[in-house]
Order: C-alpha cells, then sequence, then structure tokens
C-alpha cells in the first residue's frame, strides 16, 4: 500500500458535499495536494497551486490528478468543506498511522489562542477571526479547535472545547485570562489537573499570594525556607536566563480561597531572571495547580506552555498567516488545521530523523526543492509501525 493509499483511509473520513455526478477532481487527491504544499512550505492556494504545477509528475504518481486544479476550484472546495471532518482526517493520520518512537507517560495540553490579524480589515468578518487551540504539548499536535470572532469571547470556547476534549488525567495549561474559578472546576470536574496562571482580576487572594512570594521572602537561606525549590539556567547566543520555582510548603494560610478554587494543592511562583549584554531584567508569576507534585515538574509545565505560543508564531514565520487574504471563514479555519498539522508532520520527522538542518523552514525548503526528500518524509509516516498513544 503506497503513501496516498494510506492516507486515503483517512481523507475519506471528509465528506464531500459536491454532487457526486460533476466531479472532476477527488476530495482525497486534492487534500493530498493542499498537505504537500504546505509540508513543502507553501503560503497560499496561489502558491500551492505552483508548487503541485511543478511537481505534476509527482502528483500523478500518487494521485489521478492529470492536471492541477485553479484557484477559484480550490478556493469553492475549501468553502464547503466541514472543518470538523477535515480536522478528525487529519487527527486520524496522526493517532493511527504515524510513528512514535516515544509512549507518552503523562499528557499535558496547552490551550491559547490566535487571532488571525489580517481578518480585522475583511468587511465579510465583524470582528477579527480567533481561533483558539488545544495542543498536545509532547508531539506538538493540535487536539482540537474552537474559531470564534474577537479575543473577547475566548473563555466560554475554552470551556466548551475542555468539554469535547478527553483531558482525564492531562494537565491543562492556561494563560491568566483563564485562571477563572468556573474553569478550574471544569477541568477538574472532567479528569485533568490545571495550572493556572493567577491574574489581578482575583482581588484580594492574588495580593495574598504574591505578598507571600516577595523577594524578600524568596531570597532567604534554605534552611529557613518556607519553599520546595527548584531551579533551572539556560545559556543562548549571549543570553542567560535563570528560572525558579518557589512551591508553598503550606497552603492553609489559604483555607478560605481553598473552598472556592476547586481541587487546589499547590500555589507557586516562578521568578525569571535574564541577563543580555549587560542588562538584567526580572519578573515574577504566581500560579494555581490542582496537582500534587514537585517544584521541578511545576516548572516543567509553566515552561512547556510556552510550545503553543511558539506553534502560534510559527504560522506566522512559516505560512504568513497574519497576512492571509482569504475571505471565507470555512476557508481560512480548513487552512489554519492544514498549516498547524504540517507543521507536527515536519517536527516529528525532524525529532525522529538526522537532518543536517533541525528548523522547521529549513526541512520546507528541502521539501520544496527535492521531491525525493518530501516523499521521505511522508513515507516515514507511511511506511513504519505505529505504537499506540492511546486515547487521546
Amino acid at each position: 500500500m503506497n503513501i496516498k493509499s494510506r492516507l486515503d483511509v483517512f481523507f475519506e473520513l471528509v465528506e464531500d458535499p459536491r454532487s457526486q455526478a460533476h466531479i472532476t477532481y477527488k476530495l482525497s487527491d486534492i487534500l493530498f495536494m493542499l498537505v504537500c504544499g504546505m509540508i513543502s512550505g507553501c503560503t497560499d492556494l496561489e502558491m500551492i497551486i505552483e508548487f503541485s504545477e511543478e511537481r505534476i509528475v509527482f502528483f500523478k504518481k500518487y494521485t489521478e490528478l492529470d492536471n492541477i486544479p485553479c484557484l477559484s476550484t480550490l478556493s469553492n472546495i475549501l468553502k464547503i468543506v466541514n472543518p470538523n471532518h477535515l480536522e478528525l482526517c487529519l487527527y486520524g493520520i496522526f493517532n493511527n498511522v504515524f510513528e512514535t518512537k516515544i509512549k507518552i507517560k503523562e499528557r499535558e495540553i496547552s490551550i491559547d489562542g490566535k487571532t488571525i490579524c489580517s481578518t480585522a480589515t475583511m468587511k465579510e468578518h465583524e470582528r477579527p477571526m480567533h481561533i483558539v487551540t488545544a495542543l498536545l504539548v509532547d508531539k506538538s499536535l493540535s487536539l482540537g479547535q474552537k474559531v470564534i470572532e474577537s479575543k473577547s469571547n475566548e473563555i466560554p470556547a475554552v470551556r466548551e472545547l475542555l468539554d469535547e476534549l478527553n483531558i482525564k488525567g492531562a494537565i491543562v495549561t492556561l494563560d491568566a485570562m483563564h485562571c477563572q474559578k468556573e474553569t478550574a472546576e471544569k477541568i477538574v470536574n472532567n479528569g485533568g489537573d490545571y495550572v493556572l496562571q493567577l491574574k489581578a482580576n482575583q482581588g484580594g487572594f492574588y495580593e495574598d499570594v504574591y505578598a507571600m512570594f516577595e523577594d524578600k521572602y524568596m531570597d532567604i537561606t534554605d534552611k529557613d525556607c518556607e519553599y520546595e525549590t527548584y531551579s533551572t539556567i539556560e545559556k543562548s547566543h549571549g543570553r542567560i536566563e535563570k528560572r525558579s520555582c518557589y512551591v508553598l510548603n503550606e497552603v492553609a494560610f489559604f483555607t478560605d480561597y481553598l473552598a472556592e478554587w476547586k481541587g487546589l494543592k499547590k500555589i507557586f511562583a516562578v521568578k525569571r531572571e535574564i541577563e543580555r549584554d549587560g542588562k538584567k531584567t526580572k519578573e515574577i508569576s504566581c500560579y494555581l495547580s490542582s496537582k500534587n507534585t514537585t517544584a521541578e515538574k511545576l516548572l516543567s509545565y509553566t515552561r512547556n506552555h510556552w510550545q503553543v505560543e511558539s506553534f502560534h508564531w510559527l504560522l506566522d514565520m512559516n505560512y504568513d498567516e497574519d497576512e492571509s487574504r482569504v475571505i471565507n471563514k470555512n476557508s481560512q479555519e480548513c487552512l489554519n488545521i492544514i498549516r498547524k498539522y504540517s507543521i507536527s508532520i515536519l517536527k516529528r520527522y525532524i525529532e525522529n530523523n538526522d537532518v543536517k538542518r533541525k528548523t522547521i523552514s529549513a526541512n520546507m525548503r528541502k521539501c520544496m526543492m527535492n521531491e525525493d526528500y518530501l516523499e521521505s518524509v511522508l513515507k516515514y509516516y507511511c511506511h513504519t509501525q505505529m505504537e499506540e498513544y492511546g486515547n487521546l
């Protein structure tokens, strides 16, 4: 069974709403072309068409395409494809075909939102299009998303997403916007644990917690320390960053608040000290967690949350998503899904193969310039034995 045949098992999960009597291009062939184009770093539909025309022999090898569809055909198809079906299709490929060499011992799910900035100027959008993504940190894999109009609706969208995902046994990390009692309760009720950055709108609780982590207390000697501590130091390109986690040994002082925050077991702070070009900066952030674990693990959860933000950054750096001029909302959502999964494909390939250059952009360029390399990326996933990750 070749690459395309294996992928078609999942591409067929996407319902084709077109009249089957008048179809020139199979939907599975279109999806294969879009995925290959995105893996190769194509930033828009025009570029995917140009790339595919240059690789027509490759596509004839794996599809029934005699020629490459035009821009209007691709645009019209993306307008009617069900994004939920598309996401299910691509998720199915990862969960059932793609190789996982290291089983996930503890699932970390980071949730964050991203606005597609170009939609702010489009008449078709009353407000800028905002997409909330749940990322499986260990595998850089999008588990689900919610599309909303404007960041102001992100809180209810996240709660809806939490109900749709299987978060049992998982650690869910969220930024300060989602430091809400109702959100914490939903995570615990659904079988997960939370790590939430404490924000100022929590009034007295916020002030009391930050008072416990003032520098004058955090710098006392270990034998007198009221905290469990753990630190890391990273050095890169003349930049030194020290991260220190301070976990309160006793949270009984906050008895009144413990009753309000379901499952709350740990209150901790992370101090970041950065030195660059002789200049030093420092900041302290406080967190709440229902996970009864060590300072080392809590620090890693806060550090790993950055990956979902990095993932969103890659969408802009590699696909110019913030400049996307696609007007149709459905098309924007479908393209966002394909972009995210293309990044996941490449990250997995880079992590598990000996490649000369480790950056996503470098490997995209190589896929674009070297047909054999593109084929090797696809074959890596489609011809390796899957190790089950469990029900995500």
